[in-house]
């Protein structure tokens, strides 16, 4: 087992009961169905959500056929159970990743440093021609506004130590996988294919090694930007880790409609527009959306660990389904 492996078994540890392969798809690239977002928290697995965005459904399913043939999973007609344990957790190799939380968050941040090294390194040695190594539009647009809205002299010696204090106030173990993927000046960033191969070792070792140290580096950045103020400048905006129609809806509701106004001025279905709202609940744990329960009832809810939505409403007949699932989804990470 890779720790890819590793990964896909530890979902089908928490999620109790059998899961089917798209389940599974969904929980493993971060699609924020309604489902997905109230199943995750439930299970209590929204820090490991969404941590291969690239991950393919027909690749997914190679890797449960392997795990089938060595035994660790089987399948029924319900879905895909755990058989053989791992000995080594997963959880305990990554303990600080925020999958629901800094979910597009810590990927666009990636590729905004990775780019903003380069333009800065390239800058400061005066190389004007080069290939970009982010090709994406947005994120060159976003490193250019950055680039115009920070103080020039010294930018690269600046840049410089806020990498380094990184590196040596958070104790990242493996500090080459990341500076091996910068570029600058005529070397360019190794891919984590070729990373894995220097060092003789498996691509996904290097891959959740690399964004577990990003996930870090953004919790810390969240507790004291201050600390960090060029890093802390190339994080997107937490709103983007929304969906673009819960966007819409946030957008409408911070406006000042309600719920029912919002249904009609976007023409859906109630249900869609409460999904939106868990969703945002889920992601932004401060926001005060429609019929949010009193956080006693919230704690109440999260001090015991549930299975099913109906038990919830079993001891708490006077709140929907909606809102139950708005207090299934405040809970913090927990792992």
């Amino acid at each position: 087992m890779d720790k890819l492996d590793n990964y896909i078994v530890t979902i089908l540890e928490k999620s109790i009961t059998p899961r089917k392969s798209p389940f599974l798809h969904t929980i493993l690239a971060g699609r924020r169905t309604g489902q997905a977002v109230q199943d995750a928290h439930l299970f209590q697995m929204q820090h490991l959500f969404g941590l291969v965005p690239n991950l393919k459904l027909n690749y997914l399913e190679t890797r449960l056929k392997e795990l089938m043939r060595q035994g660790i999973i089987t399948v029924t007609e319900n879905g895909y159970t755990v058989e053989q344990k791992s000995n080594v957790s997963f959880e305990m190799s990554y303990p600080s990743f925020h999958g629901f939380a800094f979910q597009q968050q810590v990927f666009a941040f990636f590729a905004h440093l990775r780019l903003a090294v380069q333009v800065v390194s390239n800058k400061h040695h005066a190389e004007k021609y080069y290939l970009p190594v982010i090709r994406d539009k947005k994120v060159q647009q976003f490193i250019k506004i950055w680039l115009q809205n920070q103080q020039q002299e010294d930018l690269a010696d600046r840049l410089y130590i806020e990498l380094i204090k990184w590196f040596n106030s958070l104790a990242v173990s493996r500090p080459e996988f990341l500076v091996e993927r910068f570029s600058g000046g005529k070397l360019m960033g190794y891919t984590t294919e070729q990373i894995a191969t220097k060092y003789q070792l498996g691509k996904w070792d290097v891959y959740f090694e690399v964004l577990h140290e990003l996930h870090r580096l953004i919790a810390a950045i969240k507790e004291s930007e201050e600390e960090w103020p060029l890093l802390a400048s190339l994080i997107p905006n937490e709103l983007m880790s929304l969906t673009s129609s819960a966007i819409k809806t946030y957008t409408l509701w911070e406006k000042g409609m309600d719920l029912e106004m919002i249904e009609r001025i976007r023409n859906l279905k109630t249900s869609t527009i409460q999904d939106h709202f868990v969703e945002i609940r889920a992601t932004l744990k401060e926001a005060k959306v429609p019929y949010l329960p009193e956080e006693e009832l919230i704690q109440s809810i999260n001090s015991r660990n549930w299975h099913l939505l109906r038990d919830i409403k079993a001891a708490f007949p006077d709140l929907d389904y909606y809102q139950i699932r708005l207090a299934v989804v405040s809970k913090e990470d927990e792992q």
